[in-house]
Protein backbone atom coordinates (compact mmCIF):
# COMPACT_ATOMS: atom_id res chain seq x y z
CA UNK A 1 0.00 0.00 0.00
CA UNK A 2 2.76 2.48 0.90
CA UNK A 3 4.61 1.88 -2.39
CA UNK A 4 1.39 2.31 -4.35
CA UNK A 5 0.63 5.54 -2.49
CA UNK A 6 4.15 6.80 -3.14
CA UNK A 7 3.65 6.30 -6.86
CA UNK A 8 0.28 8.02 -6.84
CA UNK A 9 1.48 10.97 -4.83
CA UNK A 10 4.68 11.54 -6.75
CA UNK A 11 2.69 11.54 -10.00
CA UNK A 12 -0.49 13.39 -9.01
CA UNK A 13 0.15 15.95 -6.28
CA UNK A 14 2.05 18.25 -8.57
CA UNK A 15 -0.28 17.96 -11.60
CA UNK A 16 -2.42 20.71 -12.99
CA UNK A 17 -5.68 18.98 -12.00
CA UNK A 18 -7.78 21.24 -9.82
CA UNK A 19 -7.88 18.82 -6.89
CA UNK A 20 -7.24 15.20 -7.84
CA UNK A 21 -8.69 12.38 -5.76
CA UNK A 22 -5.80 10.44 -4.23
CA UNK A 23 -7.33 7.64 -2.13
CA UNK A 24 -10.72 6.11 -1.43
CA UNK A 25 -11.51 3.96 1.60
CA UNK A 26 -15.08 2.65 1.51
CA UNK A 27 -17.19 5.85 1.32
CA UNK A 28 -14.38 8.24 2.40
CA UNK A 29 -12.25 10.22 -0.06
CA UNK A 30 -8.92 11.97 0.33
CA UNK A 31 -7.97 14.74 -2.10
CA UNK A 32 -4.59 16.24 -2.93
CA UNK A 33 -5.53 19.61 -1.39
CA UNK A 34 -6.17 17.95 1.98
CA UNK A 35 -2.73 16.34 1.93
CA UNK A 36 -0.98 19.54 0.85
CA UNK A 37 -2.72 21.49 3.62
CA UNK A 38 -1.09 19.45 6.39
CA UNK A 39 2.46 19.17 5.03
CA UNK A 40 5.20 21.35 6.60
CA UNK A 41 6.80 24.00 4.45
CA UNK A 42 10.42 23.81 3.32
CA UNK A 43 10.57 20.09 2.55
CA UNK A 44 12.65 18.92 -0.39
CA UNK A 45 11.08 16.50 -2.88
CA UNK A 46 12.18 13.30 -1.14
CA UNK A 47 11.15 14.56 2.32
CA UNK A 48 7.81 15.69 0.89
CA UNK A 49 7.07 12.25 -0.57
CA UNK A 50 7.93 10.60 2.77
CA UNK A 51 5.65 13.01 4.65
CA UNK A 52 2.85 12.49 2.12
CA UNK A 53 3.18 8.71 2.36
CA UNK A 54 3.11 8.81 6.17
CA UNK A 55 0.00 10.99 6.23
CA UNK A 56 -1.87 8.91 3.63
CA UNK A 57 -0.94 5.63 5.33
CA UNK A 58 -2.23 6.96 8.64
CA UNK A 59 -5.40 8.31 7.00
CA UNK A 60 -6.12 4.94 5.37
CA UNK A 61 -5.68 3.00 8.61
CA UNK A 62 -7.81 5.45 10.61
CA UNK A 63 -10.65 5.34 8.08
CA UNK A 64 -10.59 1.55 7.83
CA UNK A 65 -10.90 1.51 11.62
CA UNK A 66 -13.64 4.16 11.52
CA UNK A 67 -15.61 2.12 8.99
CA UNK A 68 -15.44 -0.93 11.24
CA UNK A 69 -16.40 1.15 14.29
CA UNK A 70 -19.41 2.61 12.46
CA UNK A 71 -20.59 -0.89 11.50
CA UNK A 72 -20.41 -2.00 15.12
CA UNK A 73 -21.82 1.12 16.73
CA UNK A 74 -24.40 0.27 19.42
CA UNK A 75 -27.95 0.96 18.32
CA UNK A 76 -28.66 2.97 21.47
CA UNK A 77 -25.61 5.22 21.11
CA UNK A 78 -26.92 8.79 21.02
CA UNK A 79 -24.25 10.05 18.64
CA UNK A 80 -26.01 13.34 17.86
CA UNK A 81 -26.24 14.11 21.57
CA UNK A 82 -22.58 13.23 22.07
CA UNK A 83 -21.54 15.42 19.14
CA UNK A 84 -23.69 18.28 20.43
CA UNK A 85 -22.22 18.01 23.94
CA UNK A 86 -18.67 17.81 22.59
CA UNK A 87 -19.24 20.83 20.33
CA UNK A 88 -20.63 22.79 23.29
CA UNK A 89 -17.62 21.88 25.46
CA UNK A 90 -15.22 22.99 22.72
CA UNK A 91 -17.02 26.33 22.30
CA UNK A 92 -17.07 26.89 26.07
CA UNK A 93 -13.40 25.98 26.41
CA UNK A 94 -12.41 28.38 23.62
CA UNK A 95 -14.49 31.20 25.12
CA UNK A 96 -13.10 30.67 28.62
CA UNK A 97 -9.57 30.58 27.19
CA UNK A 98 -10.19 33.89 25.41
CA UNK A 99 -11.60 35.50 28.56
CA UNK A 100 -8.67 34.31 30.68
CA UNK A 101 -6.10 35.54 28.15
CA UNK A 102 -7.81 38.94 27.98
CA UNK A 103 -8.81 39.60 31.59
CA UNK A 104 -6.67 37.53 33.94
CA UNK A 105 -4.21 39.62 35.95
CA UNK A 106 -0.95 37.66 35.90
CA UNK A 107 1.07 40.04 38.09
CA UNK A 108 1.76 38.56 41.52
CA UNK A 109 3.20 40.84 44.17
CA UNK A 110 5.83 39.78 46.70
CA UNK A 111 3.29 40.42 49.46
CA UNK A 112 0.76 38.11 47.84
CA UNK A 113 3.36 35.37 47.51
CA UNK A 114 4.43 35.77 51.14
CA UNK A 115 0.82 35.70 52.34
CA UNK A 116 0.11 32.54 50.35
CA UNK A 117 3.31 30.97 51.67
CA UNK A 118 2.51 31.81 55.31
CA UNK A 119 -0.95 30.29 54.96
CA UNK A 120 0.09 27.16 53.06
CA UNK A 121 3.73 26.40 53.83
CA UNK A 122 2.86 23.26 55.80
CA UNK A 123 1.90 21.70 52.44
CA UNK A 124 5.43 22.14 51.10
CA UNK A 125 7.58 19.62 52.96
CA UNK A 126 10.82 18.92 51.15
CA UNK A 127 11.27 15.52 49.54
CA UNK A 128 15.03 15.98 49.22
CA UNK A 129 17.83 18.01 50.77
CA UNK A 130 18.33 21.44 49.20
CA UNK A 131 21.13 23.97 49.58
CA UNK A 132 22.07 27.53 48.81
CA UNK A 133 25.66 27.52 47.68
CA UNK A 134 28.45 28.91 45.54
CA UNK A 135 29.99 26.44 43.13
CA UNK A 136 32.69 26.89 40.49
CA UNK A 137 33.94 24.09 38.25
CA UNK A 138 37.03 24.93 36.19
CA UNK A 139 38.76 22.89 33.48
CA UNK A 140 42.13 21.48 34.46
CA UNK A 141 43.61 23.11 31.34
CA UNK A 142 43.12 26.59 32.85
CA UNK A 143 46.39 28.50 33.08
CA UNK A 144 47.88 29.06 36.52
CA UNK A 145 47.58 32.85 36.45
CA UNK A 146 43.81 32.77 35.98
CA UNK A 147 43.45 29.97 38.51
CA UNK A 148 45.30 32.00 41.16
CA UNK A 149 43.10 35.05 40.49
CA UNK A 150 39.99 32.90 40.96
CA UNK A 151 41.36 31.34 44.14
CA UNK A 152 42.17 34.77 45.55
CA UNK A 153 38.72 36.16 44.76
CA UNK A 154 37.07 32.99 46.09
CA UNK A 155 38.72 33.41 49.50
CA UNK A 156 37.99 37.13 49.74
CA UNK A 157 34.97 38.68 51.46
CA UNK A 158 35.10 41.93 49.48
CA UNK A 159 32.21 42.81 47.17
CA UNK A 160 34.63 43.93 44.48
CA UNK A 161 36.41 40.57 44.56
CA UNK A 162 33.08 38.75 44.34
CA UNK A 163 32.19 40.75 41.23
CA UNK A 164 35.57 39.76 39.77
CA UNK A 165 34.83 36.14 40.68
CA UNK A 166 31.52 36.25 38.78
CA UNK A 167 33.23 37.79 35.76
CA UNK A 168 36.07 35.25 35.77
CA UNK A 169 33.64 32.36 36.21
CA UNK A 170 31.56 33.59 33.31
CA UNK A 171 34.66 33.58 31.12
CA UNK A 172 36.43 30.41 32.25
CA UNK A 173 34.21 28.09 34.30
CA UNK A 174 32.57 24.97 32.89
CA UNK A 175 29.83 25.38 35.50
CA UNK A 176 29.21 28.01 38.15
CA UNK A 177 26.43 28.87 40.60
CA UNK A 178 27.06 32.16 42.40
CA UNK A 179 23.60 33.37 43.41
CA UNK A 180 22.96 33.80 47.13
CA UNK A 181 19.19 33.40 46.83
CA UNK A 182 18.67 30.31 44.63
CA UNK A 183 18.14 26.92 46.24
CA UNK A 184 19.34 23.75 44.52
CA UNK A 185 18.66 20.10 45.20
CA UNK A 186 21.75 18.58 46.78
CA UNK A 187 21.70 15.86 44.10
CA UNK A 188 22.21 18.53 41.42
CA UNK A 189 25.25 19.90 43.23
CA UNK A 190 26.62 16.42 43.92
CA UNK A 191 26.55 15.58 40.23
CA UNK A 192 28.82 18.55 39.49
CA UNK A 193 31.41 17.48 42.06
CA UNK A 194 33.78 14.46 42.08
CA UNK A 195 31.78 11.26 42.42
CA UNK A 196 30.80 10.44 45.99
CA UNK A 197 32.47 13.52 47.47
CA UNK A 198 29.35 15.49 48.39
CA UNK A 199 26.42 14.17 50.42
CA UNK A 200 24.39 15.34 53.40
CA UNK A 201 26.91 14.13 55.99
CA UNK A 202 29.77 15.83 54.15
CA UNK A 203 28.07 19.25 53.99
CA UNK A 204 26.75 18.95 57.54
CA UNK A 205 30.31 18.65 58.84
CA UNK A 206 32.02 20.99 56.43
CA UNK A 207 30.85 24.06 54.52
CA UNK A 208 33.81 24.86 52.24
CA UNK A 209 35.37 22.45 49.75
CA UNK A 210 38.24 22.82 47.31
CA UNK A 211 39.00 19.71 45.24
CA UNK A 212 40.67 18.59 42.06
CA UNK A 213 40.81 15.53 39.83
CA UNK A 214 42.19 14.75 36.38
CA UNK A 215 39.61 16.95 34.64
CA UNK A 216 38.56 19.85 36.87
CA UNK A 217 39.22 22.17 39.80
CA UNK A 218 36.22 22.41 42.14
CA UNK A 219 35.24 25.18 44.55
CA UNK A 220 32.13 24.72 46.71
CA UNK A 221 30.81 26.82 49.57
CA UNK A 222 27.58 25.81 51.35
CA UNK A 223 25.60 28.88 52.48
CA UNK A 224 22.51 27.17 53.90
CA UNK A 225 20.92 23.71 54.13
CA UNK A 226 17.33 22.47 54.35
CA UNK A 227 16.99 18.74 54.87
CA UNK A 228 14.11 16.63 53.56
CA UNK A 229 10.91 16.80 55.62
CA UNK A 230 11.66 20.42 56.52
CA UNK A 231 9.41 23.17 55.17
CA UNK A 232 10.64 24.41 51.79
CA UNK A 233 11.66 28.07 51.70
CA UNK A 234 9.52 30.39 49.61
CA UNK A 235 12.29 30.97 47.08
CA UNK A 236 12.35 27.23 46.32
CA UNK A 237 8.59 26.89 45.70
CA UNK A 238 7.93 30.36 44.29
CA UNK A 239 7.18 29.15 40.76
CA UNK A 240 4.85 26.44 42.03
CA UNK A 241 3.12 28.88 44.38
CA UNK A 242 2.66 31.36 41.54
CA UNK A 243 0.93 28.71 39.43
CA UNK A 244 -1.46 27.93 42.29
CA UNK A 245 -2.28 31.62 42.82
CA UNK A 246 -2.93 32.13 39.11
CA UNK A 247 -5.10 29.01 38.95
CA UNK A 248 -7.21 30.28 41.85
CA UNK A 249 -7.53 33.66 40.13
CA UNK A 250 -8.61 31.93 36.92
CA UNK A 251 -11.29 29.91 38.73
CA UNK A 252 -12.55 33.04 40.52
CA UNK A 253 -12.62 35.01 37.25
CA UNK A 254 -14.66 32.35 35.45
CA UNK A 255 -17.05 31.92 38.38
CA UNK A 256 -17.66 35.69 38.45
CA UNK A 257 -18.21 35.68 34.69
CA UNK A 258 -20.84 32.93 35.02
CA UNK A 259 -22.63 34.82 37.80
CA UNK A 260 -22.57 38.08 35.85
CA UNK A 261 -23.87 36.47 32.67
CA UNK A 262 -26.57 34.67 34.63
CA UNK A 263 -27.68 37.88 36.36
CA UNK A 264 -27.71 39.75 33.04
CA UNK A 265 -29.75 37.05 31.30
CA UNK A 266 -32.17 36.94 34.24
CA UNK A 267 -32.63 40.72 34.30
CA UNK A 268 -33.36 40.73 30.56
CA UNK A 269 -35.94 37.96 30.94
CA UNK A 270 -33.84 35.57 28.84
CA UNK A 271 -34.29 32.78 31.40
CA UNK A 272 -37.74 31.27 31.73
CA UNK A 273 -38.68 28.42 34.05
CA UNK A 274 -41.85 26.52 33.27
CA UNK A 275 -43.84 24.63 35.88
CA UNK A 276 -44.11 20.92 35.27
Amino acid sequence: MILLVAGLLSCNLGTANADPLMVQVFDKWLYASEINAVLPEGLDSSERILAQNAYVDRWIKENVMLHEAEKNMPADLQIDRLVKDYKASLIMHQYEKSVVETLLDTVISDQELETYYDENKSQYQLEATIVRCHLIKLPKSLNDKILKKIESSWKSNKDSDFRDLVSLSNNYASTYYLSDSIWYKLDVISQEMPQGSINFNAIRNNKVFQMTNDEYYYFLKILDIKDKKEIAPLAFIEEQASRVILHKRKIALLEKLKRDLYDRALSRDNIKLFAQ
